[in-house]
């Protein structure tokens, strides 16, 4: 069972006032890992269809999601990091902005799960959310490592099913 004490944190990364965890600790215990990437995974019944990884960290879990469940993965990156014709949306974040791209190969008709580490401000996953859509995702659900619960991203998700392995 993953718990807050498998995180390690640093206060004040990346900008002052924000409380980073890092799930360096997780990745480094092939036990605990295996834990996190099951936590992660919903039951077979769920109907996921695709499962969506989130640059950067999502990139580790979603992989492991995907095969569990014996689906496809795509990815969404930062913009400049994939060629094709993309969907994009930009992302505003507790300590920033990002702009996001995504294939909308393979996406049409499909129940997707996106997989990211943190669900903070909610802007990263809204604008994944947004750009699933586009794409013609039947439906979008999130599974997140860990959400922060003062900041304001499970209202952000309000109209999507969200899990959190860990609430902090």
């Amino acid at each position: 069972m993953i718990t807050l004490a498998d995180f390690d944190t640093y206060p004040d990364f990346p900008v002052p006032g924000v409380l980073f965890y890092d799930i360096s600790p997780i990745l480094a215990s092939p036990v605990t890992f295996r834990e996190a990437c099951d936590a992660l995974t919903p039951s077979a019944d769920a109907g996921t269809q695709l499962v969506a990884g989130v640059d950067a960290r999502g990139f580790i879990f979603a992989p492991i999601v995907a095969q569990s469940l014996g689906v496809g993965m795509t990815m969404v990156r930062k913009k400049g990091k994939m060629p094709g014709e993309l969907l994009e949306a930009d992302a505003t974040i507790e300590y920033g902005a990002s702009e996001l791209v995504l294939s909308p190969n393979g996406i049409a008709g499909k129940h997707v799960l996106v997989i990211d580490d943190v669900l903070a401000t909610g802007g990263t996953a809204r604008a994944v959310a947004q750009m699933l859509v586009e794409a013609g995702a039947a439906s979008v659900r999130f599974s997140f490592l860990m959400e922060i619960t003062a900041l304001p991203g499970r209202e952000v998700l309000a109209d999507y099913r969200v899990d959190a392995v860990v609430a902090v």
